[in-house]
């Protein structure tokens, strides 16, 4: 029953044209007869690259099922009905109650529960705790609808998508969808870390880190870190600011434990950490050290990668999944080479991680959407087939953990772009064995972090759907679900071929009342 109330909200929340138009999705040369995509695009997606692909589907997502009904009323046909994917779709949940109208957030709720299963939730340091010792679990008046929709500058707001997380939690707990928190350790101060982070840290220390852990910019816009902190070992760093160096570890550690304690058994995942494969690159993770001399963000708790896997295995006793998180977004090779190796030698120093989170970002000006749709080789199905293999050579099981991809441009060339990238690399994804969920990160143009793209979203701010929309509601809820209408045999068997996940099984037996049986499919 709940599933069906489910469709009818999105049904009630989206208007009627939206649902009944239809979309042709290019996937091969041929088919894209209004030349969307460049012939150079389309000699990587090849019709042998689609077979590949289609094989791989009926392969590692398909099982087969066998069911008996039993009494059954003569020459009646017995209907089996798919009603959940035991495969991830996802989104994040950022702007939860927070566009403008209680029409465009109806649409964007009622999405967890009917198009996605599965939702990320912002727990972001920064966010989560404005105000030291206050966690914004739940939602006051400035979380409103009400209050949202009255905000004249909603971007400028400091809880701008990062709303509390309990009403978000109670929602998926209430439609049957898996809940993903992120992230709980990450080294970007500007993003995670609050503001509050050094009060209390004497005057003497606070003037020696202004004087190391800050960051200038080249003549080319690059961060670059100031020559002393470049010159000083971590632990020469550690010496000099002894009361930082206990008090970062104990706020970082003291954030993680606080969250998962809350949340203990009713989030189902972690990002444990975030974006950390730069400090394996450049060996600043070192055991036994004070502080990490983090590449890209300045000082971390030392050796914070292992230590918080390590803290998270002894919190975690409502077993949920502990994931790493980094990005692959562009066409380097050996990242994939280097992320791979940082897991690997994590799990050697023995620390539980269960799934790797993969990040693709096609939004920057070396790897956007216009580029792709010209040929540049990203998250080709040979440069995707290379991260992959090389991150599962791991023997973990893998999710696409936050996905950007963008439209060029608001008319329909620009739309069918992000569709048609969507739709292979949604597919290439979902055929890879070791694959258990896909997560699109921005679902309303307009509304992603500060210097991202305007127009990358699967609606526009106005809640209208874009064609990227309804290509992954057709895969998604259309080619991905398996409905048959099957004879039973002599004595009430049936058989068939699906997609794992939920079924709904109905027949009419020999007395003619009504029987309904629900069956799970697993490979």
């Amino acid at each position: 029953m709940r599933y069906i109330l489910s469709a009818i909200l999105l049904l009630a929340s989206l208007t009627a044209c939206q649902q009944e138009k239809e979309y042709k999705f290019p996937r091969t040369a041929a088919e894209d007869t209004e030349k969307i995509m460049s012939d150079k695009y389309w000699s990587y997606w090849t019709p042998e690259a689609q077979a590949k692909i289609d094989a791989d589907i009926e392969k590692n997502r398909k099982a087969d099922a066998q069911f008996t009904v039993g009494d059954i009323a003569p020459d009646t046909k017995v209907t089996v009905e798919q009603i959940s994917s035991d495969f991830g779709f996802g989104a994040s949940s950022f702007n939860w109650d927070q566009l403008g109208k209680k029409e465009y957030n109806d649409i964007y709720k009622n999405l967890f529960g009917t198009l996605f299963n599965r939702a990320t939730v912002a727990f972001y340091w920064k966010e989560l705790e404005l105000e030291q010792g206050k966690k914004r679990f739940y939602a006051e008046e400035c979380d409103s609808e009400e209050w949202w929709s009255n905000c004249k500058e909603p971007h400028m707001q400091p809880h701008w998508r990062r709303p509390p997380t309990e009403p978000v939690i109670k929602w998926c707990e209430e439609h049957d969808v898996t809940v993903h928190g992120h992230p709980l350790v990450w080294g970007h101060m500007s993003i995670q870390s609050p503001d509050w982070l050094r009060d209390d840290v004497p005057a003497h220390e606070l003037a020696a880190l202004d004087s190391l852990d800050k960051f200038r910019l080249n003549r080319d816009g690059k961060e670059k870190n100031h020559p002393a902190y470049e010159r000083m070992s971590s632990d020469e760093i550690a010496a000099i600011v002894p009361e930082y160096t206990k008090l970062l570890s104990k706020r970082v550690f003291g954030n993680m434990e606080e969250i998962m304690k809350q949340y203990d058994g009713r989030v189902d995942s972690w990002d444990v950490v975030n974006e950390s494969y730069t400090d394996h690159r450049e060996k600043t993770l070192i055991p036994g050290s004070k502080l990490c001399k983090a590449y890209r963000y300045g000082l971390m708790p030392g050796d914070y990668v292992y230590r918080s896997f390590d803290l998270a295995e002894k919190l975690n006793k409502g077993n949920a999944l502990l994931n790493i998180n980094e990005t692959q977004s562009d066409s380097k090779y050996e990242n994939a080479d280097i992320y791979s190796d940082e897991i690997k030698t994590l799990l050697e120093r023995g620390a539980k991680i269960d799934m790797i989170g993969i990040q693709i970002h096609l939004m920057r000006k070396y790897r956007n959407a216009e580029l792709v749709a010209q040929g540049k080789d990203i998250w080709s199905p040979q440069r995707a087939y290379y991260v992959l293999d090389k991150l599962a050579e791991t023997n973990l099981p893998m999710c696409m953990s936050e996905i950007t991809i963008t439209s060029p441009n608001s008319d329909y060339r620009g739309e069918m772009i992000q569709s048609i990238i969507a739709v292979n690399l949604y597919r290439l994804w979902f055929s890879y064995p070791n694959m258990t969920a896909i997560t699109w990160w921005n679902l309303v143009d307009d509304c992603g972090y500060k210097g991202e793209p305007t127009i990358s979203g699967l609606f526009t701010r106005d809640m209208k759907p874009k064609l990227a929309y309804h290509a992954l509601y057709n895969l998604i809820h259309k080619e991905w679900r398996t409905n048959e209408n099957l004879t039973p045999d002599g004595e009430g068997n049936i058989a068939w071929r699906g997609f794992t996940g939920k079924y709904r099984i109905t027949w009419t037996d020999s007395k003619g009342e009504k029987r309904e049986a629900i069956y799970e499919l697993k490979k």
